[in-house]
């Protein structure tokens, strides 16, 4: 068991049955029984996620909208009540401090971080704070939980009272569950229907086991849900390009993660832009593009990436996927070879070249594609 400073009372609860990870100083569930077996169940049925570990900041008071406007890339002018986005968080030299979610309450804007980023947000938000806003950590007394696949809105409907396809991704209500108000999400990040409850700490583990024990059938397929780790979920955002602060907010610019659509070009009060736009302008560049390659041969994360003999980048996030039977992965590139349909070298540790084939996204299409609520 790793050892680790916080977790919160679900996660304690689960990690009798999973592996522990360490996110930054936060204890999160990794796997349970194993990333290939859980990953079926994202792609295939419906994946049950412990996102208690995610950071909630609740933005309050008399200028609670011009100021998380001042951090963020995204325009939330005219983000409507019960409406979300998803923004770059920049500092003062440009660099991504975290892709938030960013929730508009009648009263106050959520603010959801990563794991990894949670205390840097915390304290980004903290240190920039004026007179006129009010903070209120939500992870004090509420913990996130999600699910996501292709049947996950199947779960959902048992959960609000009315039709749920009348809840547009990118939105979210407030509602009770067993006489406690929660706030009901429709989200996702694997390209699978998705969504997440934010619920009060002592309903978490009861709420989590009552979704866990839902099963249903459709037609002759019988609809199982499986508890979910980090490592799945992952290896189901990749597969669909959906950043993760972990790699593309690992060092690299919003230009070299290529995440430039977290971006709306015609704002510019927001700290970070002035390097942002000096970024844009700086000449040799690099972005990522997606690659896969054969999985019989040892690639590893910082491996070079060569074309004719010249390096032209490196190896920067790698996983199996089971739907391609093939590693997959993202290289930060030149800009000249960071285009989809070319073939490029690995070279690994041992020196062994392994062909690499630069695709474009998304990698595979999500089941949830072709399947409509009913």
């Amino acid at each position: 068991m790793i050892n680790v400073l916080n977790m919160s009372e679900l996660t304690k609860s689960l990690s009798e049955h999973g592996v522990l990870r360490d996110e930054s100083g936060y204890g999160v569930i990794a796997s349970f029984q194993g990333a290939e077996h859980e990953y079926h169940a994202l792609r295939n049925h419906v994946g049950l996620i412990d996102l208690s570990a995610s950071g909630l900041y609740v933005i309050s008071g008399e200028d609670f909208v011009e100021f998380v406007s001042s951090l963020l890339t995204k325009d939330i002018d005219f983000l409507d009540i019960e409406k979300t986005l998803t923004s770059l968080m920049l500092d003062e030299d440009g660099q991504i401090i975290d892709m938030v979610s960013v929730y508009r309450l009648e009263q106050a804007i959520l603010i959801e971080t990563s794991a990894a980023k949670r205390d840097k947000v915390g304290a980004w938000l903290a240190e920039r704070k004026s007179d006129g806003v009010e903070i209120e950590n939500w992870n004090a007394t509420k913990t996130m939980i999600g699910f996501e696949g292709p049947y996950a809105w199947k779960l959902a409907q048992t959960i609000v009272p009315f039709d749920i396809s009348s809840v547009p991704y990118q939105a979210f209500v407030e509602i009770d569950l067993e006489d406690e108000p929660i706030v009901f999400i429709r989200s996702g990040f694997t390209g699978e229907y998705g969504y997440k409850i934010i619920v009060p700490h002592h309903q978490a583990i009861s709420t989590w086991e009552q979704l866990k024990a839902w099963e249903e059938e459709e037609g002759e397929l019988e609809i199982k849900i499986e508890p979910v780790g980090l490592e799945a979920l992952e290896i189901a955002m990749l597969e669909v390009r959906q950043p993760r602060a972990q790699v593309e907010g690992n060092g690299l610019t919003v230009y070299e993660a290529a995440v430039q659509w977290f971006v709306s070009y015609h704002k510019e009060a927001y700290v970070g832009y002035s390097a942002l736009q000096e970024q844009l302008q700086q000449e040799n560049k690099q972005h990522l593009i997606g690659f896969t390659a054969d999985n019989t041969l040892t690639l590893e994360i910082g491996n070079a990436v060569m074309l004719s003999s010249n390096k032209v980048g490196h190896i920067v996030q790698l996983a199996y996927s089971p739907t391609l039977e093939k590693k997959l992965g993202l290289a930060l590139l030149d800009d000249a070879c960071a285009v989809s349909g070319i073939e490029l070298e690995g070279i690994n540790e041992a020196g062994e070249s392994i062909v690499l084939n630069t695709v474009s996204s998304p990698y595979v299409l999500p089941k949830s594609w072709s399947i409509k609520m009913i």
